[in-house]
């Protein structure tokens, strides 16, 4: 099985493998939306890798019944729009976004969350892929349908509910807060019981979006006496950084980390309990 993160070299010599679909997870803040920002699908159609299929986390694979939050669409309709475009069980997928904001994590675990683990993220993005010299197109490709079988893993990802009692401090939980230090600072209040851990830490955005390496990931989880062997629950704006987070804390190895994909844009809609940044 390959790294979670693999190098742009690596896809660039196994682009024409049957077996790999690669795919264009960018998409634009939905934390903080800059409605000036090109969407996704705006990115895709304006240069991609090529054989990429282009897929937004907060557009094709978020759940319709919450529309003021990002959610991950229900196994249904996510195995449906993979299966569509041609991303099937026995498929190696590569994601990739811009090297910056982790949107190739969150679609990494979302693919987890419903079973697939043969996924991963090139890191540095389309960024280094445009640095090294390598080719770009805007053709679409066309794949066969394959079939894409869910098979839910509840444990990594935590419930409304969950996060409820984590922040009322009657679960046994580690809270963390993990949003991007940028649309972090545009917030004035945390969720109940959380504690701050930097997800541009994490995954660092100088080094094209790469896991922190393990001195500084061991300083961060230090600084904060956390237990690596208890439940974590990591949560942000709208479930991106806690994605890159969620696989920086397996890196750092934590054995039981879920994504609050819900994150602040459900929290502060429902008005559910928050304190004052510190």
């Amino acid at each position: 099985m390959l790294e979670t993160f693999v190098e742009v070299a690596w896809v660039q010599a196994h682009a024409n493998d049957p077996a790999l679909r690669i795919v264009d997870a960018r998409s634009r803040p939905h934390g903080a939306p800059d409605l000036t920002a090109p969407t996704g699908a705006e990115q895709y159609a304006a240069g991609h890798l090529p054989g990429a299929i282009q897929l937004d986390y907060a557009h094709e694979l978020a759940d319709p019944a919450t529309p003021y939050a990002t959610r991950v669409a229900p196994a249904e309709l996510f195995a449906c729009v993979l299966g569509e475009r041609g991303i099937g069980d026995a498929h190696t997928i590569v994601a990739y976004d811009d090297g910056d904001v982790p949107y190739a994590a969150r679609f990494v675990w979302m693919c987890r969350y419903y079973g697939h683990d043969d996924v991963h993220v090139m890191a540095g993005g389309f960024k280094e892929w445009r640095a090294a010299g390598l080719p770009v197109t805007t053709e679409v490709p066309a794949f066969a349908p394959a079939a894409f079988t869910p098979r839910t893993r509840p444990n990594l990802r935590a419930t409304r509910e969950e996060v409820i009692a984590a922040a009322a401090g009657s679960a046994d939980v580690q809270l963390l807060e993990t949003q991007r230090d940028k649309t972090y600072a545009l917030r004035d209040r945390d969720i109940k019981g959380a504690k701050r851990l930097s997800g541009s830490r994490l995954l660092e955005d100088a080094r094209g979006g790469r896991v922190a390496p393990q001195a500084t990931l061991g300083e961060l989880v230090d600084a904060l006496d956390l237990d690596r062997s208890k439940r974590t629950i990591v949560s942000c704006g709208s479930g991106v950084s806690a994605s890159g987070s969620y696989l920086a804390l397996l890196e750092a190895g934590f054995t039981d980390v879920a994504v609050y994909d819900g994150s602040w844009l459900e929290w502060s809609h429902d008005a559910l309990p928050t304190v004052p940044k510190t």
